[in-house]
């Protein structure tokens, strides 16, 4: 590609594809994605655009490294944490064994931090599962290493008990915590519907990435995956279109959303 800069067509024929692909709405991203892009396409081997779009449709290895390549997360523990905290009071009173699915789940800092959070209210019977469309942050999330920022909204107990530290680098210490599970999944595709049932999905930040029609889609997925009685959480930045699937209710530590 001679070029360093895609034209209006090429960039919206790849907002339009990533679109079908994942629900992710690229289309004000031009003016920051446009030159690293061009950057990527060439790293890949493809010196035509049009090439690298017919290629991305078709093959999955190409489909997955694009996907990591425009959907890089910036999480850490405990964000937003009167809500994870609302989660866990509400776990506490089902007197069950119950299923939590956090997507998209990122490096893991939302489930380890559900996970955290249930251990030190004396809850074991549970059972979290993160899902990413991301490879990387997948592999980063199953290894639970942790450094920086992230850490700190941390106490210096909570590291100590729930980390083991070597250098400046802090291990998730698993014996201490419920089951935690990671998987790759993209939530418009056939596998997300084979997970089973879930007694709580939460889902923050993600819902600002789509399109209306993509939000919609999103929320009947979620529905057919949300067990009977159970709970969707959702970002503060999100906003939910009404489906008619779900009701939203008011507690003293912010909003959630319950089957109708």
């Amino acid at each position: 590609m001679e070029k360093k800069n895609l034209n209006d067509f090429e960039f919206n024929e790849f907002v339009k594809v990533i679109n079908e692909i994942s629900g992710i709405d690229l289309a004000d991203k031009r003016n920051t994605l446009s030159l690293k892009l061009f950057k990527f396409c060439l790293d890949q081997g493809f010196d035509n655009f049009q090439d690298f779009l017919f290629k991305l449709r078709i093959n999955q290895k190409l489909k997955q490294e694009t996907l990591d390549f425009v959907t890089i997360g910036e999480t850490y523990f405990l964000r937003e944490l009167e809500q994870l905290k609302e989660v866990i009071f509400y776990i506490k009173g089902l007197e069950k064994s119950v299923r939590i699915l956090s997507a998209p789940c990122s490096t893991g800092e939302e489930v380890y931090s559900l996970a955290i959070l249930a251990a030190q209210n004396f809850i074991k019977d549970i059972d979290i599962l993160g899902i990413d469309i991301n490879s990387n942050v997948i592999e980063k999330a199953k290894l639970g290493k942790y450094q920086g920022r992230t850490l700190q909204r941390l106490s210096e107990a909570e590291k100590n008990k729930f980390f083991t530290k070597e250098g400046e680098i802090y291990t998730i210490n698993k014996s201490e915590l419920c089951s935690c599970k990671f998987e790759l999944c993209n939530v418009f595709e056939d596998k997300f519907l084979r997970l089973g049932k879930f007694d709580i999905i939460v889902s923050r930040n993600m819902m600002i990435y789509f399109n209306h029609d993509s939000k919609l889609k999103l929320m009947e997925r979620f529905y057919k995956i949300l067990d009977n009685n159970g709970r969707l959480y959702i970002g503060n930045a999100d906003l939910v279109p009404d489906a008619g699937l779900f009701k939203k209710v008011f507690s003293s530590k912010g909003v959630y959303y319950e089957k109708v």
